[in-house]
């Protein structure tokens, strides 16, 4: 019995979700991978998947035997690479996932760094703004912004990013330019429901800590989709600063009350169990923090 092989076909079931994703994504037929997971529970003794009509599921067991039987073909892919490639460490594939704005202007630049030094290593990015499990989905690893709920997730720090309160030029003639943090409970806005702070904006004025409630006008679950609402001259958008940098620059947009400062946004790299960490989520960790701490 080829265990490698049988591994090989659970985790791609696991990892797509059912039996005909898995056997697509390996060039083989349903019948054969799933002849390979009933030989490899047959061997181990126990339920890996818990199997319906309509759906599949991993069951504790399958759940914790996925994790281990991925760090070792990981760990065999790096040996293999270490023999065939030596100066090529990172082959194989990581599946990441990502806040949308932030994987898209932020993380992409990074994404195609690490696979140009790295040719044979295949990144699958997801971008969602939604919650992801990333052991239920299969993920090596998560990108989280803002706040971290309470989990048995690993969690490791990459830094914090600014919220910045911006408008137009065309606005600002408009509307005139605010002068006091309450009038923006009278000038049009746009919420971005990703903060996920309530509908209200924080800022630090002196030694308080004010809580203002802006008229807003459109809701949003995008950083991106809020700045370019900012953009037509019709509200005021209160930004991460990596959504909205290049737009500064460029004068598309006008930073607004900077001498009152926000709280700062935490940017996480999560993942499942520290002690299963292979070289590629590793790296691929170490490469971000240095990248963003120059960003």
């Amino acid at each position: 019995m080829d265990k490698l092989n049988l591994m090989a076909s659970f985790i791609a079931v696991a990892e797509q979700g059912s039996f005909t994703s898995g056997a697509r994504q390996l060039g083989k037929t349903k019948a054969l991978i799933s002849t390979h997971v009933s030989q490899l529970e047959s061997w181990l003794k126990i339920r890996l998947i818990t199997r319906s009509t309509r759906s599949m599921t991993l069951t504790p067991e399958g759940r914790s035997y996925y994790e281990q039987a991925k760090k070792i073909l990981d760990d065999v892919a790096t040996l293999e690479a270490d023999l065939l490639y030596k100066n090529q460490s990172l082959v194989g594939r990581l599946r990441v996932t990502a806040p949308t704005t932030f994987g898209e202007l932020v993380l992409m630049p990074f994404i195609a760094k690490m696979t140009a030094e790295n040719p044979e290593l295949n990144i699958d990015l997801m971008l969602s703004d939604r919650y992801v499990d990333l052991i239920g989905e299969g993920f090596d690893m998560g990108i989280r912004v803002g706040n971290l709920e309470d989990s048995s997730l690993i969690a490791r720090s990459t830094g914090d990013r600014k919220m910045i309160l911006c408008a137009t030029t065309e606005f600002l003639e408009r509307f005139g330019r605010p002068e006091q943090l309450e009038q923006l409970s009278e000038l049009p806005c746009v919420f971005d429901s990703n903060l996920r702070e309530g509908a209200s904006w924080s800022f630090q004025r002196g030694n308080k800590q004010v809580e203002i409630k802006p008229r807003f006008v459109t809701r949003v679950n995008s950083a991106l989709a809020a700045a370019n609402m900012a953009r037509t001259g019709t509200v005021i958008a209160n930004c991460p600063d990596f959504a909205i940098q290049s737009l500064i620059a460029q004068g598309e947009l006008i930073p607004l009350f900077e001498e009152h400062s926000q709280r700062a946004i935490p940017v996480n790299i999560i993942y499942p169990h520290r002690q299963h960490l292979s070289t590629k989520v590793k790296t691929f960790t170490d490469g971000l923090i240095n990248y963003l701490a120059k960003k």
